[in-house]
């Protein structure tokens, strides 16, 4: 179990050789093995999992409970595989927020806080070996300029010793994403990145200042991440910046899916094990968003991803890569699922649930003067807009629009269509994770 992660060298020829030759058959053998192996070994070194497993057969897989990341802060103690103490690594993890010194480890220990897509906290923990291999799988999947030395600008709100990267002349520089834009510009240009990766929120902030001359760069590659890459943004940065626009979806609980040359995004099939679930938590079906959606990490042993479960909703495309990988094409990720929007049936008004991709594309396409839009959802009768336009753009012309489009999706659901506000102001940023969420929902404390 251990060999292939102790080695980086050998993991990274490991997992090109498993993205570009593995079949079907052979992804299912080796999850089937790794996760049962991963089961096996919590038992041996957490207390938590020895408990919760106690009455399980940790060879049928898929029967042992689901986690969550409640279930796992709240057991943090007990939960992790290493003996840390979870108020040792709170207050580590707090100091290093408060100080910004994102260089120094705790016992040798890559410790983050992470703060999620809703803002709440959790606590990552990294030990060096598995810094190594999760490193060496990016550098064997990561599309990167080709003939050319990387040289990355690296924006995020955080960053953590993991993300360190100086080697044979290739580099990954942290920027901090909190800071004023005139001093991330500046940043920018001193470096002249061939590779800028960063949130799509920021990227499109940046394609802004691109335009209006005010940042001078001209990257190979734009990466995104921590946030949802929706269509139209994908492509105001591809046009913006004259180059290709690629992802990283990602959580603290690990790398799940890169995109390819061909620019589809596959799932790390050999570092995590995805579970789609419908609403009756049997398997989702290609093409259909899943309702529910649990993750395996079957490397990771310091704190344990086992049968995790996700708040994202995401569709299996049931096309096969032109790139000849085997490895599942995510074809939309629709979002948290706490930030599904819920209508009243108008026959028995029950609750009836709205894919965010309903509400997002209902309005872009309303008008190609709106720059950039937050949907909010407080109560199952009341939406509010905030919508950024162009400027000389005709806001009661286009409000009348937004208001008649959003009611027809209500309508079309055969639900009772809300009231709607519309507010021409720029989107709020989360004040917990500075991610941009356009669609979100309130109802019921979904996004606390």
């Amino acid at each position: 179990m251990e060999f292939e992660t102790k080695f980086p060298l050998i993991f990274y020829i490991l997992s090109k050789y498993r993205f570009k030759f593995w079949s079907v058959k052979d992804i299912e053998k080796y999850q089937d093995k790794k996760a049962k192996e991963i089961a096996k070994y919590v038992v041996e070194h957490s207390k938590f999992f020895k408990e919760r497993y106690n009455k399980y057969d940790i060879n049928k897989f898929s029967s042992l409970p689901i986690v969550n990341k409640k279930i796992m802060m709240d057991n943090l103690t007990k939960y992790n595989t290493l003996g840390l103490n979870k108020d040792d690594l709170t207050n580590f993890a707090l100091n290093v927020e408060k100080t910004k010194d994102f260089s120094i480890r705790f016992n040798g220990i890559n410790i983050a806080m992470s703060s999620g897509t809703s803002g709440n906290k959790g606590i990552v923990i990294t030990t060096k070996e598995e810094e190594n291999y999760i490193k060496a799988m990016y550098a064997s999947r990561l599309v990167l300029p080709k003939g050319e030395k990387i040289n990355c600008a690296f924006i995020l709100r955080i960053s953590t010793p993991a993300f360190d990267y100086h080697q044979s002349g290739n580099k990954l520089t942290y920027i901090n994403q909190l800071q004023p834009i005139e001093k991330t510009i500046e940043q920018l240009e001193k470096l002249n990145p061939n590779i800028v990766s960063a949130p799509p929120s920021m990227l499109k902030i940046l394609a802004t200042e691109l335009a209006k001359i005010r940042l001078k760069i001209s990257p190979k590659l734009l990466y995104s991440y921590a946030e949802v890459l929706y269509p139209d943004v994908k492509e105001y940065l591809k046009n913006s910046f004259k180059c290709e626009v690629h992802e990283i979806y990602q959580g603290s609980e690990g790398c799940y899916a890169l995109t390819c040359r061909h620019g589809n995004l596959h799932i790390n099939e050999d570092m995590v094990f995805f579970e789609l679930l419908d609403d009756r938590g049997l398997a989702t079906k290609d093409g259909e968003p899943c309702h529910k959606l649990l993750v395996t990490d079957l490397h990771k042993k310091s704190q344990p991803i086992i049968r995790y479960e996700l708040n994202d909703i995401i569709t299996i495309s049931k096309e096969k890569c032109s790139c000849g990988s085997n490895f599942r094409v995510i074809k939309q990720i629709q979002g948290r699922a706490d930030d599904m929007f819920w209508g009243l049936r108008k026959d028995t008004k029950e609750p009836q649930f709205i894919f965010q991709d309903y509400i997002g594309r209902t309005i872009i396409s309303t008008s190609e003067n709106i720059e950039e839009y937050q949907a909010t959802q407080d109560s199952y009768t009341e939406i509010i807009l905030r919508i950024q336009l162009k400027k000389g753009s005709n806001k009661e012309k286009i409000k009348e629009q937004l208001i008649q489009k959003l009611k027809k999706v209500f309508s079309k659901c055969d639900c009772i269509e809300p009231e709607i506000k519309v507010i021409f102001c720029p989107p709020l940023f989360n004040k917990g994770s500075s991610k941009l969420i356009r669609i979100k929902c309130n109802i019921g404390g979904r996004n606390e």
